[in-house]
């Protein structure tokens, strides 16, 4: 199944200055609405700090679309979560609405402990916004979290780019090419769906990890090579590399690093031809991790009891196989923000 992100939109502008920004209100406000809709129609939460119209916008229209789905009352508490800090009253009432652990959000406060909406966020996405932007950007970057400025509405986040963009380099670049993180956050459209659909997408991949953990035997063979070989092929189609334990480092040891490889890959790819004992450990090591896991087998395997209720996908001849592979994988790589592949 996809994986549900925590997706905390912040930022805000000024209706009495409204030259403050690079752009009108009106046009921060259609795209956050965008951005609200798409976050909870593509299964993900949304996240506000629940004091600017900008978090009362954004969390009234990812509201509205959860009820146009008849969603029901206690999932959208669920799919729409709002912090607010001790002392302010909540600028809406969408969803949960949560008094916040921390008497104090400031980045100079007296603990350094990022309020929940950036602790608790998988990305953070800044629109407009003035001095608490800042703040939010800056915890953001403490946690570790993505961060995604928007360039094109001006106001802090405009200034929080050009800092991301420095940084891009050593922060961003094996999850995501610096072009679409600049065709996103840099774009001149004012098409607000469809640049709420590119942000929702960008945010999945940055999250996402390039890496698939191909599970197979050890026994070197001609077929195992084929089959491994088109495996690689198949993943280079949506941007994914996939690799084995065999290509990591050999000086490591070696069960920590199947650990560490299958914890930090995007998912997991397992051939079960052989019920060979470092197969299973590390197909169960992925199950437990939660992570999705494509099985396959080469055609007439007696499968052990275990797993005769897990999809299977055989294989026999390769080009047959690569296409049906080709499917799985886009399927995964459609929710994890990876582009459908070109027909060959």
């Amino acid at each position: 199944m996809p994986r549900h992100l925590n997706i905390t939109v912040a930022g805000g502008f000024d209706l009495t200055a409204p030259s403050a920004l690079d752009q009108p209100p009106d046009a921060i406000i259609e795209f956050a609405q965008s951005l609200g809709r798409e976050i909870v129609r593509q299964g993900h939460n949304l996240l506000t700090g629940c004091q600017t119209e900008l978090d009362k916008f954004v969390a009234a229209a990812a509201h509205a679309e959860l009820r146009a789905h008849n969603t029901p009352v206690e999932r959208d508490a669920q799919r729409i979560q709002s912090f607010v800090m001790e002392g302010n009253s909540p600028i809406h009432s969408f969803g949960s609405v949560l008094r916040s652990e921390l008497s104090d959000w400031d980045i100079g406060g007296l603990q350094p402990i990022p309020p929940e909406v950036i602790s608790r966020a998988d990305a953070v996405v800044l629109l407009g916004g003035f001095y608490g932007t800042f703040k939010a950007a800056n915890w953001a970057r403490i946690a570790r979290k993505p961060l995604l400025p928007f360039a094109i509405f001006g106001g802090a986040a405009k200034e929080v780019y050009s800092v991301e963009a420095k940084r891009f380099d050593q922060v961003y670049p094996s999850h995501v090419p610096r072009d679409q993180y600049d065709r996103v956050l840099r774009s001149l459209s004012t098409e607000w769906g469809h640049l709420a659909i590119q942000t929702i997408n960008l945010v999945e991949k940055i999250v996402t990890p390039p890496s698939v953990f191909v599970i197979m035997s050890f026994r070197e063979a001609e077929l195992y090579t084929e089959l491994y070989s088109t495996i690689k092929q198949v993943c280079e189609r949506y941007e994914y590399t996939a690799r084995n334990v065999d290509e990591s480092n050999l000086f490591s040891r070696i069960i920590p690093e199947i650990m560490r490889q299958i914890r930090h890959c995007a998912f997991v790819i397992a051939d079960v031809t052989e019920a060979k004992p470092n197969v299973f450990y590390e197909l169960g090591l992925a199950h437990g991790l939660g992570k999705e896991v494509i099985l396959i087998a080469k055609k007439g395997t007696k499968l052990p009891f275990d797993i005769t209720d897990i999809p299977v996908l055989f294989w026999e001849g390769f080009t047959r196989f690569a296409e049906e592979l080709r499917k799985r994988v886009e399927a995964i790589g459609v929710w994890q923000g990876r582009p459908r592949a070109a027909p060959e």
